[in-house]
């Protein structure tokens, strides 16, 4: 087994007065099948995720602004993680262990 698809980059996880926890982001390097990488400038991860329906056209809006794209975190535990992102879709993340993985 080997991941699909691997991001890398920058990120801070912040606590906002209203109690949720956000964590902003922005892809540095995307990494296919674990062979193929792709280095990225700053914000241009945005445009991609626009473009391929897989991040929102919001993002690239709040890059132009100098923010960055973000997940407002909603539960997490050993297996799952979930999130609402800056536009509006739902984010799960299931915790697959494997070899040789950094």
């Amino acid at each position: 087994d080997f991941p699909l698809i691997m991001f890398s980059g920058d990120f801070d996880w912040t606590l906002q007065n209203s109690g949720l926890t956000k964590l902003t982001f922005d892809f540095t390097k995307i990494k296919l099948f674990n062979l193929f990488e792709i280095q990225l400038k700053s914000g241009e991860a945005a445009s991609i995720g626009a473009a391929s329906g897989l991040g929102s056209e919001s993002n690239v809006a709040l890059e132009k602004q100098g923010k960055r794209a973000f997940f407002n975190w909603i539960s997490a535990d050993d297996n799952i993680a979930t999130a609402r992102g800056g536009g509006g879709g739902l984010a799960l993340w299931k915790r697959v262990d494997y070899e040789g993985g950094n």
